[in-house]
């Protein structure tokens, strides 16, 4: 490897415009690459990123996509250069630098560290597969919002999650919807595919996510749509994740598809945050 590449030729990006790329990016033509260590990542990381440490990137760079255009960050934006000028050094062509990294990022991260690969993929999914797959996920936020509405003692945090799951009901429909005209033989009646489900959307199981929503002491309408967004974010983040781990090119294109939409939920959850008491209704997403 030969250090060819200077600062001078690694693009800086504001924020502004990473969010602005993140929200039209729906093909995933996009990599994002968080080269802090483990435990920076686990406190809180951008929505979709690939975490390879710096220390680890140059016996690793064959885990990024050549293909694809890299969007390095840190926690300052120096080791994200660095990244970058060694990316660049590899043959990399279209490589750029999340400007102040972290500590210049004010908008949305998710904390955790998630399975490199989880346990509901396999990696051989074809198109039907991804859909029932989000079916089932949708199902799972469905459940988790019904529960949540019969749990919670505020008036108005129960009618909020009951909204909730109405909009995870009808997105549910429409992907059976469009399950429905791959032309399968056999289409399980949508009622069946309601079974209980274990798992949320982001792949969290709902029982996890239910423990937590009884330790909270304080819950009103503000506080439901936080767990809302909270939850889309994951589902973002995973369907991000996953659809690196897919080979099938039709399949992988949904996946980033499922990706836009839940980036789609969000504003409109983070719309309705703006006026957390207004009227509850939401257009149908």
């Amino acid at each position: 490897m030969e250090f060819t590449c200077s600062v001078d030729r690694i693009k800086r990006l504001n924020p502004e415009k990473v969010r602005k790329i993140l929200d039209n990016d729906t093909t995933g033509s996009f990599q994002l690459l968080d080269v802090r260590q483990p435990y920076e990542y686990e406190e809180g990381h951008i929505p979709g990123a690939k975490r390879i440490p710096l220390s680890e990137l140059e016996y690793r760079h064959e885990e990024l996509d050549r293909d694809k255009q890299i969007i390095t960050y840190c926690r300052s934006g120096h080791r994200g250069m660095a990244a970058s000028i060694l990316l660049c050094g590899l043959g990399f062509k279209r490589i750029y630098n999340l400007d102040g990294g972290m500590l210049n990022w004010h908008h949305e991260v998710i904390k955790g560290i998630p399975e490199e690969r989880p346990e509901l993929i396999t990696g051989t999914e074809e198109v039907g597969d991804i859909l029932m797959l989000a079916l089932a996920l949708e199902k799972g936020g469905f459940d988790f919002y019904t529960k949540a509405h019969e749990t919670v003692k505020d008036q108005k945090a129960a009618e909020m999650f009951q909204t909730l799951a109405r909009m995870e009901e009808q997105h549910m429909k429409r992907l059976y919807e469009r399950y429905s005209q791959l032309g399968q033989d056999m289409v399980p009646p949508i009622e069946q595919l309601k079974a209980e489900a274990g798992y949320m959307e982001g792949g969290i199981k709902i029982s996890d996510e239910l423990v937590k929503l009884g330790s909270q002491e304080l819950m009103d309408d503000f506080e439901a749509l936080e767990i809302a967004l909270e939850n889309e974010y994951m589902s973002y983040d995973f369907y991000k994740r996953v659809a690196e781990l897919v080979s099938d090119s039709e399949a992988r294109k949904l996946l980033f598809e499922l990706a836009g939409e839940e980036r789609n939920h969000i504003h409109t959850l983070l719309q309705q945050l703006e006026e957390p008491r207004g009227d509850n209704s939401y257009n149908d997403r």
